[in-house]
């Protein structure tokens, strides 16, 4: 596949900058200190920004972006509760130089999956991919973003006219989390050319109608480009607030606006001023709602902290579904065959019992509301090394494995199905 974009150099600069921020990596050891850190994060707002979130398992840190001039006092404050920290990342704004692409488009060259690709080159890529694989690959707008932006989808489908059980994925909804585009376009681009060559990628795009959006949050993805690289929320306007944006993994119509979600405007967990707010969760939700399939699966790519999360995330409370033993199953199989490339470990399980509740996810909406049996958060690379700033020479890495994951997680689908 060509890349049919004009040649250009992009010199990506981020506007706002973090020279002196640390991340800092903080375990708490108990129930008190858990408390005490999952209180800091209101108390704290617009002084600190969380990256990761109090889990009540002792495998995840809480992971907390600090700015230069309250880095002494911060610290001071968790060694006052015991609370034991380290550094995760020294200096933020060095890492962010080191990791932003600076790089010339040879509009005559191939695409290139090792690479961060921006919102037009993302584009260019769905159009070119359903002109390479035009017998099996649809191209369509899905949704429109708050900006007025196109949000592409693929639908792939063989076999005819026939309307199969359905899959659908989708990446990009977090902002900064670039390293969920690039995976999608490669597990997608994987699958087509191994269709036909592979037994097992033949059965199952035989076996089930896909629909793929690389990036959903696109007014959020380029903004992450050219203005605050750490970027997560949707570019909305507040009513009544200087602070823009909503996280759209808040903002969805099942169980929205309980644990997990901020009513304020300048959270990064800012839930919306109502339940699908924000166009790019209404639309994607209300298409796939009156697309007249039935979804079996729902896949929803976010990095970072290496996890295969399964509902429900709204609450740990909640009783879990019926269909957990399986969900399990599918997932066991997943993670060992992504640890078979590269030895990278994954954790599965319930994502409010593995990880933390967080209410209005798109990973129940696609169980509860979508009927999809097999619905997950995806959790990417790394663990706690680079955090977003993922570097480009991870991704190919990550998508192969993910790729494996994907392959396994579909085959267990296929027999359970066909």
């Amino acid at each position: 596949m060509k890349f049919l974009l004009f040649p250009a150099l992009f010199v990506l600069v981020s506007a706002v900058r973090y020279d002196g921020y640390q991340t800092l990596s903080i375990q708490p050891r108990d129930d008190t200190q858990l408390k005490f850190l999952s209180s800091l994060e209101s108390k704290l707002e617009g002084k600190v920004n969380f990256w990761s979130y109090p889990s009540t398992t002792t495998r995840r840190s809480t992971d907390v972006l600090v700015p230069p001039q309250f880095l002494d006092e911060f610290k001071e404050l968790l060694e006052s509760v015991g609370l034991e920290f380290s550094i995760m990342i020294n200096d933020v704004q060095a890492l962010i130089d080191e990791t932003m692409p600076s790089r010339e488009i040879d509009a005559a060259a191939d695409f290139d999956y090792s690479v961060y690709h921006t919102y037009d080159e993302i584009q260019q890529w769905t159009a070119d991919i359903a002109t390479q694989y035009s017998s099996m690959v649809e191209l369509f707008q899905i949704a429109e973003s708050g900006e007025g932006r196109p949000i592409n989808a693929l639908k792939i489908r063989t076999g005819g006219i026939e309307t199969k059980k359905a899959v659908y994925w989708q990446g990009g909804l977090h902002a900064r989390e670039w390293i969920t585009p690039a995976t999608v376009m490669y597990i997608t681009n994987s699958l087509l050319e191994n269709y036909g060559i592979d037994p097992d990628v033949t059965e199952i795009l035989d076996t089930f109608d896909f629909v793929i959006v690389p990036a959903v949050n696109v007014d959020g993805y380029i903004y992450s480009w050219t203005n605050d690289r750490l970027w997560r929320k949707t570019r909305s306007n507040n009513a009544g607030s200087v602070c823009r944006g909503v996280d759209p993994n808040r903002n969805y119509p099942y169980q929205w606006g309980g644990e997990g979600a901020s009513t304020s405007a300048c959270s990064d967990t800012y839930r919306g001023s109502k339940a699908a707010s924000e166009p790019e969760v209404d639309q994607t939700a209300q298409w796939l709602l009156d697309s007249n399939q039935e979804y079996v699966c729902f896949i929803d790519f976010h990095s970072y902290s290496q996890l295969w999360l399964a509902p429900w995330s709204y609450t740990a409370r909640a009783i879990l579904p019926q269909e957990k033993d399986d969900h399990d199953a599918a997932s066991a199989k997943a993670v060992n065959a992504l640890q078979s490339v590269y030895g990278t470990e994954y954790i599965y399980g319930p994502s409010a019992r593995t990880l933390y509740a967080a209410s209005g996810c798109s990973v129940d909406w696609g169980f509860a509301s979508l009927k999809a049996k097999y619905s997950y958060v995806l959790e990417l690379r790394d663990d706690g090394t680079y955090g977003f700033l993922l570097p480009e020479r991870q991704i190919l890495p990550t998508g192969r494995e993910t790729y494996e994951a994907i392959k396994a997680l579909c085959i267990h689908m296929v027999e359970e199905y066909k």
